[in-house]
């Protein structure tokens, strides 16, 4: 086990003496440290119309909040998604608790999102789909290539509510629900 220590002022390799009792392999000061406990969690994971069952591992003390990204382990693969609600184990849904009172955990994909456009030329609006990164940014007044064609960002719909129109304004991927571009030559 990894664990920080005070003598070497650093994080060393542990051996266990005994319960809660380690060794620095480096210079041999003893510790006492008792591991938190960890829960496991059922994750319910949407990306767009599909929908996979995972799980989540954590200190069952530590908590969790509406909004918070967490990382969701299948069984090829890990995904970080947000959190959209969460079910506790008396049946109530919350925005925030405790991983302990945690049944089950309802989670957006972050890593990889769609992207909607409505790109507008003269008179006529285009809806269009694209997938990015949840990282990707995308500033209103940038000029972006979509099916060939040039178009400048105008608007930015945010999840929250929220409308990007000032030029400069900048958003993630992730937390965009639309964005409006308009044809230039």
């Amino acid at each position: 086990m990894e664990l920080y220590c005070d003598c070497c002022k650093g994080v060393t390799k542990h051996e266990v003496v005994k319960k809660n009792l380690y060794r620095c392999s480096v210079c041999g000061t003893h510790i006492n440290f008792t591991p938190k406990r960890e829960v496991e969690i059922e994750a319910i994971f949407s990306s767009g119309s599909e929908t996979e069952i995972g799980k989540i591992r954590m200190a069952e003390d530590e908590e969790i909040f509406r909004d918070s990204e967490l990382v969701v382990d299948f069984e090829k693969e890990s995904k970080i998604g947000r959190v959209t609600a969460l079910q506790l184990k008396d049946g109530r849904i919350s925005d925030f608790s405790k991983a302990k009172n945690v049944y089950a955990v309802w989670l957006r994909n972050v890593g990889e999102v769609t992207i909607k456009f409505s790109l507008h030329k003269r008179t006529v609006t285009t809806p269009y789909k694209m997938k990015f990164d949840g990282e990707t940014e995308f500033v209103v007044g940038e000029i972006i290539e979509l099916k060939k064609k040039k178009y400048r960002i105008h608007r930015i719909k945010l999840l929250n509510g929220g409308l990007l129109k000032k030029e400069g304004e900048r958003a993630l991927a992730k937390d965009i629900k639309r964005v409006y571009a308009t044809y230039t030559p």
